[in-house]
């Protein structure tokens, strides 16, 4: 049975979202644990009670709405993604599968319809980066979280303990968060794709097959600092020359692989005009879903860095996250039977959905990203590719809500 989902709707509350933002900004700002943030958050449950959910707020300040489902022995199926931004960001990057899962959830009301898992609407808390790491609160839900994490400081070069405090949350209390295994059955997050292959492409569903993995380092050239206008070419130890000849070297490498690198900062040393550089300190990261692809090129990168006589050593390791077979075909059937073509995309950005798969089989839905601008004032997705999503979205909760084993 198709059921229809109310767009104006959906576009009318995506909007109402977008007022809860601290003035004065280019563009939304409701940054994660903020008086502004929690009350868009109280906004958003609003809207889940007035729908006959029953809401929770956890330790780590996830927002859970829950709907009932006719089977009591069934685990619920999750929906969801969070309502925080970066400083002046847009008004669809997390907010739309939030919006998104409450367009099905009224959907389902209206018609009066109970589907046989219990349907949870989460929007979980600090999924930016504004504190450590990104993904926050469903590190927390699904105990990924270091031990260290509430020293570390978030962007305001405070502790995350303080800003859990300021929001009204128990820092001690944060274990309290955690779900095991199986308490969700199955996970669908909508989002905006944030980059522009499906905007380029005229497509207007992405089919995420998985969450790249990302490999991120710390580098040091050693050079010889010495006069620039008195020294001979050939006398030279320069060592933005070799940091230069190891920039050219990420980006042909990622080309010829399929992936992405990218060298994101750089400080030259002594970092004055008649002197040679003597030292240059560099991060590069390099991303793809594939791991064996990751592993060569970190070894071909690694292989360069040793015969230039760098210093270097890996900072960061994530490990791609694909997406769960049965729910990603789920996401595909819907787009077909909705007529809407869809196309098989990776996700280069990391989501609260990789974290959730520590605990249930997830995919995520993309829509086009106009320009494929995101973390922007400008970040924009057409009203009709909107709803477009929430309709794959609710199809494909349909058919997972039909053929997900009663185990969880």
């Amino acid at each position: 049975m198709v059921f229809a989902l109310d767009g104006e709707q959906l576009l009318d509350d995506l909007e109402k979202l977008a007022t809860f933002s601290e003035p004065g900004g280019k563009g939304i700002n409701r940054i994660a644990y903020s008086r502004i943030d929690r009350a868009g958050r109280e906004w958003i449950e609003a809207q889940m009670r007035a729908l006959g959910m029953q809401v929770r707020v956890d330790a780590m300040g996830n927002t859970i709405g829950s709907y009932p489902g006719s089977d009591l022995s069934l685990a619920p199926i999750g929906m969801g993604s969070h309502t925080d931004t970066v400083r002046d960001g847009g008004k669809y990057d997390g907010a739309l599968g939030v919006i998104g899962a409450l367009a099905v959830v009224r959907t389902l009301h209206t018609a009066g319809v109970k589907t046989r898992h219990p349907i949870e609407i989460i929007n979980f808390s600090a999924e930016e980066a504004t504190l450590p790491g990104a993904t926050f609160g469903s590190r927390g839900m699904v105990g990924a979280l270091p031990a260290n994490i509430l020293e570390q400081l978030a962007w305001d070069g405070r502790p995350s303990a303080q800003h859990l405090q300021e929001a009204g949350y128990d820092p001690a209390a944060i274990a309290d968060a955690v779900r095991p295994v199986g308490a969700l059955a199955g996970y669908l997050e909508l989002h905006i794709e944030q980059g522009g292959v499906l905007d380029e492409a005229g497509i207007p569903v992405g089919a995420v097959l998985g969450i790249v993995g990302i490999r991120r380092y710390e580098v040091t050239f050693h050079g010889y600092s010495n006069h620039a206008g008195t020294t001979p070419m050939a006398s030279r130890r320069d060592a933005l020359v070799l940091a230069a000849a190891f920039i050219t070297r990420v980006n042909e490498m990622a080309v010829r692989r399929g992936m992405v690198g990218t060298v994101g900062s750089l400080q030259v040393y002594p970092d004055v005009a008649n002197v040679i550089p003597g030292r240059v300190d560099l991060t590069f990261e390099i991303r793809s879903l594939d791991d064996s692809v990751l592993d060569a090129a970190a070894a071909e990168l690694e292989a360069h860095l040793s015969s230039a006589g760098a210093s270097f050593k890996e900072i960061s390791h994530k490990t791609p996250v694909p997406s769960d077979a049965q729910v990603l075909a789920a996401v595909k059937a819907a787009s077909d039977e909705l007529g809407l073509k869809h196309q098989e995309i990776a996700s280069g950005a990391g989501h609260d959905a990789m974290c959730i798969a520590k605990i249930a089989p997830m995919a995520m839905i993309f829509v086009p990203s106009q320009n494929g601008v995101s973390h922007s004032p400008d970040e924009y997705t057409e009203p009709q590719d909107c709803v477009n999503g929430a309709r794959v979205l609710l199809g494909a909760l349909l058919r997972l809500d039909a053929t997900l084993d009663a185990s969880g």
